[in-house]
């Protein structure tokens, strides 16, 4: 907000926001850069912010590097020079996303980090919402956060063993865990069985948009 009064884009209007959070804090899901992304996005809808589409990259850049994923999120990839690339895609996922009962600080996971692999995502194409290709990939940052939280291991590897699971993956720096189905049903099954081996961690049954 004071960015955005800064560049005097709201007119000196002032809000009074109140945030509810669907998801829990610490685990690696970008939630505050999202909380970001909904206000720039409500403000559009109501007329209330009138910016080119040059500004508003430049604007999201400021705030963080993955907010301009919140602004019409849908099938977006992000490529690592900060571009943009939305897609036309039929592929959706149920999944199942759990976070046990500890978070993870970004801060203290990057600083951990030698070495990334070559980026991925430098010339985006469709096939990257592909299963097969989805398959292939890693999430640098689990060997670093398996190493910290070893429980976090355990949970990948009990999701891995579910039903027609199609790939697990950690979620940014952690400590939410991802599994991915083709099917709301697998999916549901893969739901009741994590929650009664591990009844203490927070779970949710989702799909992607």
């Amino acid at each position: 907000m004071k960015l955005l009064d800064k560049n005097n884009l709201l007119n000196r209007q002032k809000f009074d926001i109140k945030i509810i959070k669907n998801i829990p804090q610490e685990a690696g899901m970008g939630g505050g850069s999202m909380n970001v992304a909904s206000l720039i996005n409500f403000f559009i809808n109501q007329k209330l912010l009138k910016i080119k589409k040059n500004e508003l990259k430049k604007l999201t850049s400021q705030l963080g590097s993955d907010v301009i994923l919140g602004i019409k999120p849908t099938n977006t990839i992000l490529s690592e020079n900060g571009d943009i690339k939305r897609y036309n895609n039929n592929t959706k996922f149920h999944t199942l996303v759990v976070k046990p009962n500890f978070g993870c600080s970004t801060k203290n996971i990057y600083s951990k980090v030698k070495s990334f692999s070559k980026p991925q995502f430098s010339f985006p194409k469709t096939k990257m919402f592909e299963v097969k290709y989805l398959k292939t990939l890693n999430n640098d940052l689990e060997k670093i956060a398996f190493k910290k939280y070893s429980k976090l291991k355990k949970i990948k590897l009990f999701l891995s063993n579910t039903h027609n699971n199609m790939f697990v993956r950690m979620s940014g720096s952690g400590s939410s865990i991802v599994a991915y189905f083709d099917s709301k049903r697998s999916c549901g099954n893969a739901y009741s069985q994590f929650k009664r081996k591990f009844s203490s961690h927070w779970c949710i049954a989702s799909k992607t948009i």
